[in-house]
């Protein structure tokens, strides 16, 4: 009778932790004013920067390769918002040592990072949901404005890359999470995610490369291989890879940064 009262009471115990752990990173993150309005900018950032990308192909006459990829453009500037927020939540705390009052309250270090990834997801996924439909609906206005062909709502295409693009943020946030769990420093580790997602990218354009080398550069960069989620036209991605194979090479690297941040928390002094 013990072992059978022991089982639920344990899980109960177990539930309770998480729920106050959970509630604790929420409240860490919406009392911050600088993390708000790094949120309210990448809502505002993955809009207006696509509405701006579609008004400068007003000088091409030309069709846009692919008008869904550009009517989510504004996800290159938007990252850096989400990156912004994963690392803060995990980095700042390391600063002040503040990481030692919560280890103090929740002993459980598994319980605590698993509590920030999961509020940095849940917050990037309401705020992207707005600023994701806002980037298509303007990408669509300009792009209709100005006479070029453009995706229509009902295309599943189009909302598979505008669902993809949500999640793609959501990873994104959690790479940074990772790397800032492995770092302990915000700056540091905004420097070194932004690195991952742009230095591949910039490489390939600066150094020569034959085709082969480029595609396996693209293929496993964690930036180009995500974004051939956007892609809806053969021939047309930022990398040779199908659209959901491309946004699990970045889930890859997020989980990846994860496993090693936690091996860092568990195992490592804070």
């Amino acid at each position: 009778m013990r072992e059978a009262r022991t089982g639920p009471a344990r899980r109960t115990g177990q539930a309770r932790r998480t729920g106050r752990a959970l509630g604790a990173e929420w409240t860490k993150l919406c009392t911050v004013p600088s993390q708000l309005w790094t949120l309210a900018a990448l809502a505002a950032l993955m809009a207006g920067v696509t509405a701006l990308t579609a008004a400068g192909q007003g000088r091409s006459r030309d069709t846009p390769a692919d008008p869904v990829a550009l009517a989510l453009s504004g996800v290159y500037a938007a990252q850096l918002a989400a990156l912004a927020v994963g690392v803060a939540l995990v980095a700042s705390e390391y600063q002040p040592r503040v990481i030692r009052t919560t280890l103090a309250a929740h002993p459980g270090r598994t319980g605590i990072l698993a509590a920030k990834a999961a509020v940095v997801t849940a917050a990037v996924l309401v705020v992207g949901v707005p600023g994701v439909l806002g980037s298509v609906l303007a990408g669509r206005a300009v792009l209709a404005g100005q006479g070029h062909g453009t995706a229509a709502l009902s295309d599943p295409a189009l909302w598979r890359a505008a669902v993809g693009t949500l999640l793609y943020l959501a990873l994104v946030a959690l790479l940074g999470a990772g790397v800032a769990a492995v770092l302990r420093h915000s700056g540091v580790a905004v420097g070194v995610t932004a690195a991952l997602l742009y230095g591949p990218i910039l490489a390939t354009k600066v150094i020569p490369m034959s085709t082969h080398a480029l595609h396996l550069v693209q293929k496993v960069s964690p930036m180009s291989a995500g974004l051939a989620v956007q892609t809806t036209l053969p021939g047309t991605g930022p990398a040779p890879l199908g659209p959901w194979a491309g946004l699990g090479v970045l889930a890859a690297w997020a989980g990846a940064a994860l496993a090693v941040g936690w091996a860092g928390l568990r195992f490592r002094d804070a």
